[in-house]
């Protein structure tokens, strides 16, 4: 399979890319609701590296996001449509991994949650966060946006 993704300097790894791709279509082709819904657990939290000459990651994110639509449509429709989990780059100095993930794992709780002040506290948490900045961390300027248009979200 290869995919029409554009090609960039950073970008996600091809390999990864192209067979959770090809996992999701089989997925997609198949009757079988373990595999549909195991698919999408993947599709939610894909965890692709990010390499020097990778597919274009807003191209990549767009097409995970049309095929969780397809496989949710054909499972189960009360469940909640959201984006898939953001992927960050990995910096010299950078946010410190743990907290960052920590914050969005209780983002991706409130999403699904259909209580107001649970949504607000995740929001308000958001807003005030001051993560640490480490060796090896997440993009500073990614996380900042994912932030804000959580924020954004929750409002």
């Amino acid at each position: 399979m290869t995919s029409d993704f554009t090609v960039e300097l950073r970008g996600y790894d091809r390999q990864q890319v192209e067979r959770l791709l090809a996992e999701a279509d089989a997925a997609l082709a198949s009757s079988d609701p373990a595999l549909r819904e195991q698919a999408q657990r993947r599709l939610l939290k894909p965890d692709f590296l990010q390499v020097l000459r990778g597919y274009s990651c807003g191209e990549v994110n767009d097409a995970i996001r049309d095929r969780l639509l397809s496989l949710r449509s054909t499972t189960d429709s009360n469940a909640p449509v959201g984006d898939p989990a953001p992927s960050f780059v990995v910096v010299l100095r950078g946010y410190d991994m743990a907290q960052v993930d920590e914050a969005f794992a209780r983002l991706e709780v409130a999403r699904g949650s259909d209580d107001v002040f649970a949504r607000a506290s995740v929001r308000d948490a958001l807003r005030s966060a001051d993560f640490k900045v480490r060796l090896r961390g997440y993009d500073r300027t990614q996380v900042d946006v994912a932030v804000r248009e959580a924020v954004r979200w929750l409002s």
